[in-house]
């Protein structure tokens, strides 16, 4: 009877205890320990220390790893050149039905004399319009990222900016500038070139579009990007930018519905059109991809 008594009396002592009113005395199973808060951060001392420790491990064994992979990896390429067969052999994978239509019958099917540039621009037209839509929405990509306008730059980046295309122009560098009114006309002059030539010899779009990007890029490093804007603002770069891109789908367009249903043969005079929008869609990424990143600007 001694016992029931005694257990109401803890119950009660727990009850009181969980409602706040006071702490039990020598109930040892309701008491919470209180410890002191330890701080787990290390030291800069003890952080810097482990990080030596765990650098020191990772380059010990780097090295042994890297021998290793690169000797695996040289194996398999020195397999794979011991497994080639032969360069101009008649068993060769290259040399087959695909290869051999492209050298005889290229000129005819495409227009182009330059078999290379019939691959490129008639064979495989999609592959070089989706390479040009990649370019053309990297450099979107890129605009959307880093071009600074009215909505993202405030007046003290402007009057900065500002200050330092003055600091360029009174500083400029006059060696460069010399040689730059040499070389510009010159590079523009082998761009079209390149550009016009590219159905009859090697060049083309692509390697008459880096030429022409490489001198606007030589012209902005040498005269500052106002006299760059009053040759090409933005407003100028997307028209061309975007006129290349659809000048070359609907150029391809008209390609293949002439060549589908053996119409006259014009297409001679349409890969150079072709080859000048590659070359405008390539010329516009480069200086792009350079204006933007040097100073988030066109």
């Amino acid at each position: 009877m001694s016992k029931q008594p005694e257990k109401h009396d803890r119950l009660r002592q727990l009850v009181s205890w969980v409602d706040g009113d006071r702490e039990p005395k020598d109930q040892t199973l309701f008491v919470m320990e209180q410890r002191p808060h330890r701080d787990f951060r290390p030291s800069e001392e003890e952080f810097e220390r482990r990080e030596k420790d765990r650098l020191r491990k990772f380059f010990n064994w780097y090295p042994i790893a890297a021998a290793v992979i690169s000797a695996v990896l040289g194996l398999i390429l020195l397999a794979t050149v011991m497994n080639m067969p032969g360069f101009g052999q008649e068993d060769n994978p290259i040399n087959n039905e695909v290869s051999q239509r492209y050298l005889e019958q290229g000129a005819e099917e495409t227009g182009s004399e330059n078999v290379v540039t019939a691959m490129i621009i008639g064979y495989r037209g999609f592959d070089t319009l989706g390479e040009s839509c990649v370019l053309f929405l990297a450099v979107a990509a890129v605009m959307i990222l880093l071009l600074r306008d009215r909505k993202n730059t405030s007046e003290h980046e402007a009057r900065q900016m500002e200050r330092e295309e003055e600091s360029v122009q009174e500083h400029a560098d006059l060696i460069l500038k010399q040689v730059a009114w040499v070389l510009i006309p010159f590079i523009f002059l082998f761009a079209i070139y390149v550009l016009l030539n590219g159905e009859t010899s090697p060049g083309g779009g692509f390697s008459g579009g880096t030429i022409l990007g490489a001198g606007l890029i030589l012209f902005s490093a040498a005269f500052g990007t106002r006299h760059m804007q009053t040759l090409m603002n933005r407003r100028r770069y997307s028209a061309v930018r975007t006129f290349g891109l659809l000048l070359y789908g609907i150029l391809y367009g008209i390609y293949i519905f002439i060549g589908a249903n053996d119409l006259p043969n014009y297409l001679t005079g349409m890969i150079l059109l072709i080859d000048l929008a590659v070359g405008l869609v390539v010329a516009c990424t480069m200086y792009g991809f350079y204006a933007l990143f040097s100073r988030g600007e066109i």
